[in-house]
């Protein structure tokens, strides 16, 4: 039996380049069973679906009128670094994310005061090792949200 995963899902919104990381929960599902498995990523994926449809709706097209085009710029299905990632959401923050040796849209994620403080905090977890995580990394700022959170009509 598998067991469930946070999914991080960073995004990115054209033209102006606002950014949106959300977390949502794959839920555990039998490796036996693929359809089990399909299922499981497909709640994981409309969370994700619903959650950049609400910042959408009542963050992004209030403060900003442009018409946007969202792109996923990396994914992470790891604990990330820091504690901020781990907690509730709606807020704003810096978050960390460096490219892996898998290409994208591979990433590894978190959030610290600097670059060197994240690498430290990397360097000491041997999950993220394993994903080949490729310096620099660059510091985002992001809108946070997760499946957890209770969204209303207010941000």
């Amino acid at each position: 039996m598998g067991a469930p995963i946070n999914i991080f899902r960073l995004f990115s919104y054209q033209p102006c380049g606002h950014e949106l990381l959300v977390r949502a929960v794959r839920p555990a599902a039998s490796n036996a069973d693929q359809r089990a498995l399909n299922a499981a990523d497909d709640i994981a994926d409309s969370a994700t679906k619903h959650l950049c449809t609400w910042w959408e709706q009542r963050c992004l097209q209030p403060e900003c009128p442009h018409q946007h085009t969202s792109s996923l710029v990396g994914e992470m299905q790891e604990g990330p670094v820091g504690e901020d990632l781990f907690s509730s959401g709606r807020r704003r923050l810096g978050v960390w994310a460096a490219r892996t040796k898998y290409g994208a849209p591979w990433m590894v994620l978190g959030t610290a005061s600097t670059e060197a403080e994240f690498w430290q905090q990397v360097q000491e977890d041997s999950d993220l090792l394993d994903l080949g995580p490729l310096a620099p990394a660059e510091l985002r700022h992001v809108y946070f949200l997760t499946d957890e959170d209770h969204l209303s009509s207010q941000p």
